[in-house]
């Protein structure tokens, strides 16, 4: 971890890694930098608080462990973009958005800023000749993937820039320079048009960055929204490009939103993340273990421990379509073989525990 650098954005963009980076070490990173008590570590600590992102592999390394060194342990699992549904081995869990945030034990932290970003330039004024999507290209809705979006695009003389990794290379995510919109419309996987498991930062980024934002139906977004400069919530091309056509008919309006970026980033820098961290390792979670009523003897199995997790906090009926979804898909008549890639048990910890990231790179 000498070579990771929080102001240079290429180590949190490479393919396979960002996840485990932004989620698990940069948290580390962050909080060691602060001056709180953590460590990190490639295994589990004999007891204590531990914070991991329940990959493939870290569950499997849990159903290997020994049940009574599992006892000893407070396990903090960190959502991320792991899986839609609770890890019922674990005793409370981060979550990206408030959706499904109970403070009782599960906690919404915000995603951290991407590092290094660049601003839009203050050079560009209030013209608007550029938006761009920042994501992967199977995440953005197909209609904004077309000839027809494009087109219209064009009759606006704007063009539109898709900033999706290319093989061999790092995504431009970070680079918002010469940037005027940011659009970010996704798909929805037939969840009532509203996708409630995602972070908001494409929103916090474009705040960051100083650049006005278009954003399809997402729980995340709406639930930081208070006013409507924080953003423009659209659904289709034609809301997208009537949006844009208006805001370069009214400057006024785009100069005021870009105005209202400045405002709502200062509510999003890793200052006030890591006083989110800090509260919840230090001051929820050792209140949480005091007071849980159930402690595991050593003879209880694994499997057992994680049904009476299941059953003392069932899930959310959008969270069991997705844990019954991660079990079973459809196939459409075609048979569908994952690909298998193993990756080393991730976790970060207070002093109460510890953090424990990959010894190896992903």
């Amino acid at each position: 971890m000498s070579g990771l650098s929080l102001h240079d954005w290429r180590p949190w963009c490479l393919p396979g890694l960002s996840r485990r980076r932004a989620w698990v070490i940069q948290t580390f990173l962050r909080l060691q930098a602060a001056g709180h008590p953590v460590q990190i570590s490639p295994t589990l600590p004999e007891s204590g608080i531990v914070a991991l992102l329940p990959d493939r592999e870290t569950r499997r390394s849990f159903l290997r462990s020994d049940a009574s060194r599992l006892r000893r342990l407070f396990i903090l699992s960190i959502r991320a973009d792991i899986a839609g549904f609770r890890q019922f081995f674990a005793d409370a869990e981060v979550v990206q958005n408030g959706k499904f945030a109970d403070e009782r034990t599960a906690y919404f932290v915000p995603h951290w800023p991407q590092p290094g970003i660049i601003p839009r330039a203050e050079t560009r004024g209030s013209r608007i000749e550029v938006v761009a999507y920042k994501g992967r290209t199977g995440s953005l809705v197909d209609a904004f993937r077309s000839e027809a979006w494009h087109r219209r695009m064009a009759d606006l003389n704007v063009k539109f820039v898709v900033d999706s990794p290319m093989p061999g290379g790092l995504p431009n995510w970070h680079d918002y320079s010469g940037t005027d919109l940011v659009l970010a419309v996704r798909t929805d996987f037939g969840d009532g048009k509203l996708r409630c498991e995602k972070p908001a930062s494409k929103l916090i980024n474009a705040w960051h960055a100083g650049v006005p934002a278009l954003l399809g139906k997402e729980y995340a977004f709406r639930e930081l929204r208070k006013s409507p400069l924080d953003f423009i919530e659209i659904e289709s091309v034609t809301e997208a490009a009537d949006a844009v056509a208006r805001l370069i008919e009214n400057p006024a309006e785009y100069d005021a939103m870009r105005e209202n970026c400045r405002k709502r980033a200062v509510e999003f820098t890793a200052e006030r993340i890591v006083e989110r961290w800090r509260e919840v390792l230090f001051e929820r979670l050792p209140e949480v273990a005091r007071r849980r009523r159930i402690r595991f003897s050593p003879a209880v199995p694994f499997g057992v421990r994680q049904l009476i997790n299941f059953v003392t906090s069932p899930p959310s009926p959008y969270e069991a379509r997705k844990l019954i979804g991660s079990i079973a898909r459809p196939t459409d008549g075609k048979v569908r073989i994952p690909s298998t890639h193993i990756v080393e048990t991730d976790s970060v910890a207070p002093s109460t525990g510890r953090v424990t990231p990959p010894s190896d790179d992903q």
